[in-house]
C-alpha cells in the first residue's frame, strides 16, 4: 500500500511542477509576456561607418527590423543589441526600447529611450526626440492604466 501511496504522490508532485514550469515558459516565451504597445519600429536606418563593425550593425539592425515586423520581439531585442555593441545609434536604442515596452520590460524601455534621446539630441534631431516624448507618455499612461483599482461589482 505504501508503494501505491508513493506512486500517487509522486504523480501528483511531477504534474504541479509541470503545471508551474509550463507556466512560466509560457509567460516567458509565449504571448502571456507579450504587451504590444508599438506596433511599428523606426525605419529610419541610421548612417553606419565605413568599417567591419559598422557593417556588421547594419546587418543587425535591418535583422532587427525583420523580426520586429514579425512581431518576434525576442529575436528583434537580440538583434537591435548586437547592432549596439557594434555601433551605438539612437535608431538602434529607440527600437530596442519599443520592443522592451512590448515585452513589458518598462524599466529597460525608459532607459534605452533616453539614451536614445540623448543621441538625438547630439544629431540635433528635434523630430525624433519629440517621438520619444509621445512613446514614454504611452508608456506612462499604460502605468497609469494598470495601477488604476479595479471597480467593484456590488
Amino acid at each position: 500500500m505504501e508503494l501505491i501511496n508513493f506512486i500517487a504522490l509522486s504523480v501528483i508532485v511531477v504534474a504541479a511542477l509541470g503545471i508551474g514550469v509550463g507556466t512560466m515558459t509560457w509567460a516567458y516565451f509565449g504571448k502571456g509576456s507579450i504587451s504590444v504597445l508599438f506596433k511599428e519600429p523606426i525605419l529610419n536606418s541610421p548612417e553606419f561607418p565605413d568599417t567591419d563593425a559598422g557593417g556588421k550593425a547594419a546587418v543587425y539592425f535591418q535583422a532587427g527590423i525583420e523580426a520586429y515586423q514579425s512581431e518576434n520581439y525576442r529575436q528583434a531585442e537580440d538583434k537591435f543589441t548586437s547592432a549596439i555593441q557594434q555601433v551605438a545609434t539612437a535608431e538602434a536604442y529607440h527600437n530596442r526600447g519599443l520592443i522592451f515596452a512590448n515585452l513589458r520590460s518598462d524599466g529597460e524601455a525608459v532607459a534605452d529611450l533616453i539614451r536614445a534621446s540623448e543621441l538625438y539630441q547630439q544629431q540635433g534631431n528635434g523630430f525624433a526626440i519629440d517621438t520619444i516624448k509621445q512613446n514614454l507618455a504611452a508608456l506612462k499612461q499604460r502605468k497609469l492604466e494598470r495601477e488604476k483599482p479595479k471597480s467593484v461589482a456590488t
